[in-house]
């Protein structure tokens, strides 16, 4: 039977476990890997993560579960982590009738209650938007006497995936799984959650379905951190699985290999001192940092604090422009006991781990707004978006980057599209921001140390660390063709059983 054949097997005595790949099969985004356990006439269903799918984003209106099952034959979900490529479609799971529990960390739900209204909000903001460009473009047909189609109110009304109603009254099926510790979700059903530095509140996800000799051991990655990040424990070993779900979204490259915090003090220093070149107009420069609000933000400032503390970098006033990050930033200092030994040292040494000495966070715009005003002084501004796509960075921007004293720091992957991507091509003289084009002429530096995945060194290092090799490897979260060269190679070097599952793919495991 060929490899990629479906099998469809039962014991005995009717026992079956299926495994469907509806999410980040052959690409990076819609994390959704659900699961039949069928035992005699019983069936237990429940997934691991129900994200967002980024890159296609029709499938998140469709039912993407197998063909003729409801949200309400879910028994239960469980979630990696809190990016909302693997939770954001939670809200319209719970919407279209989930009423199971689902079973994450702590600092995961925590998160989840950030993210998620946050995510309800721009959904309906993308509704509102959508429904404007309808109503014009058929009033503009209607003035010249032209019949367009989708012009009857229910097309042009476009109504939100959910709202921020929806979201947060998704937030009371979370239900929160301790660290290190086998939780019984029911008979023949457990989960662990291993420390996985991705992002805090990260976890591999190992379940243990069926008992005695029918027992199975299912490990999931989620997605992968490094080693040696900034505040959190590394990567948990993992022994043993029967099957794993592991992801590829870096596994054909390589993270540059050097020393993140004077890589970025090298940078802080040259931008301050162009900062330092007072603008008659303007005033003195501003160092700008797009950076994630949850894990790119705290590691930047933990950073920040370091260098300054050791007296790498000048002692520059800080600011945290960005209310998702500050709410991330508070979650991030609640949960001392994640952190790895270096930050629980410097914890214990007293102090913050994420407030630099002259240190403000913004919660309200009106503080932001003043951030664009003629300085006295060089400052750094952190805010998110990482890319630049949104929110009040792009504002900084817009008024920061015609000016030569000003330096832009991007500290992470820049997707094709977006404006992050635009300005870290080198030789643009130019940007288009709120529709207006404007001149760059501040300095724009982009640094990959901050990249929370693991790279293919960090994955096969992870990988070698099993004591038996598993029945078989899915690799899943990557490109296609990155995860087809990944496959080749673990097949080829560690002479495993690999498989890459297309979209919708299912498979009945021994």
């Amino acid at each position: 039977m060929p490899k990629t054949a479906r099998k469809r097997r039962k014991d005995a005595n009717g026992r079956r476990l299926r495994l469907h790949f509806l999410g980040a099969a052959r690409q990076v985004t819609g994390s959704l890997h659900f699961f039949e356990v069928s035992d005699g006439d019983k069936t237990v269903r429940f997934f691991c993560d129900f994200g967002l799918d980024q890159e296609q984003p029709g499938r998140n209106y469709q039912n993407r579960l197998p063909s003729g099952m409801k949200m309400s034959d879910i028994d239960f979900g469980i979630l990696s982590h809190p990016h909302l490529d693997h939770v954001g479609a939670i809200p319209k799971a719970v919407k279209d009738g989930f009423k199971g529990k689902i079973y994450a960390t702590q600092a995961t739900c925590d998160l989840c209650a950030i993210l998620l209204p946050d995510s309800g909000y721009l959904q309906e903001e993308e509704a509102k938007r959508r429904t404007r460009k309808n109503t014009r473009r058929c009033d503009q047909a209607a003035q010249e006497n032209r019949v367009i189609s989708g012009c009857d109110d229910d097309e042009i009304n476009v109504e939100p995936l959910y709202t921020r109603d929806d979201a947060i009254a998704c937030l009371s099926r979370l239900q929160p799984v301790e660290f290190d510790k086998a939780f019984k979700i029911a008979e023949g059903f457990a989960v662990k959650f291993s420390p996985n530095p991705h992002l805090l509140g990260a976890a591999v996800v190992t379940l243990e379905l069926g008992v005695g000799a029918k027992k199975r051991r299912v490990v999931f990655t989620g997605d992968l951190g490094r080693p040696d990040m900034p505040v959190l424990k590394d990567l948990a070993a993992i022994k043993h699985a029967d099957y794993l779900i592991c992801e590829g979204t870096y596994g054909t490259k390589l993270h540059v290999k050097r020393d993140r915090q004077a890589a970025l003090a090298q940078i802080i220093n040259a931008a301050y001192e162009r900062a330092k070149q007072a603008d008659p107009v303007t005033g003195h420069g501003a160092i700008i940092i797009p950076a994630f609000a949850i894990g790119r933000v705290q590691s930047v400032l933990y950073d920040l604090k370091q260098l300054i503390a050791a007296k790498k970098i000048p002692n520059i006033p800080v600011f945290v422009d960005s209310p998702m990050a500050i709410q991330a930033t508070a979650v991030y200092r609640r949960y001392p006991q994640l952190y790895n030994a270096k930050a629980a040292k410097l914890l214990a040494a007293g102090g913050d781990l994420f407030s630099p000495p002259r240190f403000a966070e913004l919660p309200n715009w009106q503080d932001s707004v003043k951030l664009d005003q003629p300085a006295g002084e060089p400052v750094i501004i952190v805010g998110s978006s990482g890319m630049a796509a949104g929110g009040r960075i792009v504002r900084h921007l817009e008024n920061r980057l015609p000016s030569k004293n000003n330096t832009v720091v991007f500290i992470g992957y820049q997707s094709v599209g977006t404006l992050g991507r635009h300005l870290t091509t080198p030789g643009i003289t130019e940007a288009k921001v709120y529709g207006r084009t404007i001149e760059v002429h501040a300095k724009i530096e982009h640094m990959g140390d901050y990249s929370g995945h693991a790279d293919c060194e960090d994955i096969l290092r992870w990988l070698k660390g099993f004591d038996t090799k598993p029945r078989k490897m899915f690799l899943v979260h990557g490109e296609e063709e990155a995860l087809v060269q990944l496959e080749e190679f673990l097949e080829e070097y560690l002479e495993w059983d690999v498989e890459v599952p297309r979209y919708r793919q299912t498979f009945d495991l021994d």
